[in-house]
């Protein structure tokens, strides 16, 4: 009569597969470190955003956003005269960069990240670079004085990493960041 059960080298085969494909689920689960910087990332750019926001109601001023795909340059609604020295005339509005002790531009850290932006659930074709050097600037969106903002998403990615970071803004100086897996 012949005894069933399995044999001490079966046994190992098998925990020897079971090992490598464990080992390999956790090779491929979370352990990037790209994953972190981006999420580090979004968190800086909350900061600074909700930072603005609420400058533009302490200091009454409306500040506009200038984003391409590495970095957003702030403005300030400003008055400038046009003729210091006839201080009868009118004065102008226009959009000056801002000169808060905050970073301008905020500047993602690393080359391989690029932002993509949202406004009001419409997309907004951002530039590769800064094109507005010498005509007059047009923000992309805005927090205004009154402590009302354009809803904004934006998405900050890093190349060959299926994994995006989003700051969402809800219109109230508050922003929420997230993390989102690219299908």
């Amino acid at each position: 009569m012949r005894q069933r059960g399995f044999t001490l080298i079966e046994i190992l085969v098998v925990l020897v597969i079971i090992s490598v494909i464990v080992s390999m689920a956790a090779i491929n689960t979370g352990n990037d470190p790209r994953i972190k910087e981006l999420s580090a990332e979004a968190q800086r750019l909350r900061f600074v955003l909700e930072d603005l926001s609420e400058q533009a109601i302490f200091r009454n001023v409306d500040i506009g956003f200038v984003a391409n795909k590495s970095e957003i340059s702030f403005y300030e609604y400003m008055s400038t005269p046009e003729n210091p020295n006839n201080p009868s005339q009118e004065e102008t509005f226009t959009w000056q960069l801002s000169q808060q002790k905050i970073s301008n531009p905020f500047k993602l850290t690393q080359e391989t990240m690029s932002l993509s932006l949202s406004v009001d659930g419409l997309a907004v074709v951002l530039p590769f670079s800064d094109t507005q050097d010498d005509k007059e600037i047009e923000p992309q969106f805005f927090a205004y004085s009154s402590g009302e903002q354009d809803v904004t998403l934006f998405e900050i990615s890093i190349d060959d990493l299926e994994r995006v970071t989003t700051i969402k803004g809800m219109g109230v100086g508050r922003y929420y960041t997230g993390v989102k897996d690219e299908p």
